[in-house]
């Protein structure tokens, strides 16, 4: 894949990613983080992660059977779950973080037996829809069979190519304000979502007018800033219906929505299926 001057980091994550994929055969086992515990040196974050061991052992101590992830076996966190990682042996881990607008990947090297701190990161512009939201989807979903490695492992090949493309990707030389503006609001949304949040909120928080920020959307996206927003909202409550056992009125409440039955209406739109109904099939 040819590649023309990318910036070093980048071009560093490009190298990486090319050695795994062009070498699948030293790709291993695809763990799964499971449910938070709130233990101490926890990591908790609302997008699903990736981590690939490159060499040595890795370790997520919430986990009594992952506490020691070889060299080429990986650990998939689906959204809201969670991992304490064991740094007690020298390692090297290719992290990757897949936000809604965004790649994010940090390469850590402990060779001190101490967390270290990511000797490398970028993020990178990437909006995950299509194939990319679809392979994140099936992954959080096996993650209630991790048995299934004939089906897991391809996925999770097929997700890191994915990334390598994204990675050898030539950036923009300059980002203008509106799209910079634009993916900061967006970043935000998925970090506040469960406020009650309205375009004239968003909009001074951000201090433009709403026509501004509707303009934004329409310029700079692919849907309004109402429909995004609810998109959202509807991708949070589907996480929480899948992985809690949470009231649907709960769910409604931490999404955004104090009216429940407003809630159920929307969901049913978009999902074909009401909350409690699409709950039912993860019980």
């Amino acid at each position: 894949m040819p590649v023309l001057s990318l910036p070093a980091d980048q071009q560093f994550f490009a190298d990486l990613l090319s050695g795994l994929v062009l070498n699948p055969q030293r790709l291993g086992h695809v763990w799964f983080a499971g449910a938070p515990k709130m233990a101490a040196g926890e990591l908790f974050i609302d997008f699903p992660r990736l981590e690939v061991v490159l060499r040595g052992e890795y370790g997520n101590r919430l986990e009594p059977d992952q506490r020691r992830i070889g060299q080429g076996e990986m650990l998939f966190i689906p959204p809201r779950a969670a991992n304490a990682p064991c740094f007690d042996k020298p390692v090297m881990v290719l992290s990757l973080v897949f936000a809604t607008a965004w790649l994010g990947l940090a390469f850590y090297d402990n060779r001190s037996g101490i967390t270290p701190v990511p000797l490398r990161k970028i993020e990178l512009p990437h909006l995950q829809r299509g194939e990319g939201e679809a392979i994140l989807t099936a992954l959080t979903l096996l993650s209630r069979s991790p048995q299934d490695q004939d089906i897991i492992r391809p996925l999770t090949l097929s997700l890191l190519h994915l990334c390598r493309k994204v990675v050898n990707t030539e950036p923009e030389r300059t980002q203008s304000r509106p799209a910079f503006l634009y993916q900061s609001i967006c970043n935000w949304l998925q970090e506040n979502y469960a406020e009650p949040l309205t375009r004239t909120s968003v909009a001074e928080f951000f201090t433009i007018t709403p026509n501004h920020l509707s303009r934004l959307f329409s310029e700079q996206g692919t849907m309004s800033f109402v429909d995004y927003l609810r998109w959202v909202r509807m991708a949070k409550a589907r996480i929480m219906l899948q992985k809690y056992s949470f009231t649907v009125g709960e769910v409604a409440r931490r999404c955004g929505y104090p009216d429940s039955d407003y809630f159920c209406r929307l969901f049913r739109r978009q999902f074909g299926l009401t909350p409690g109904e699409y709950q039912a099939r993860f019980q």
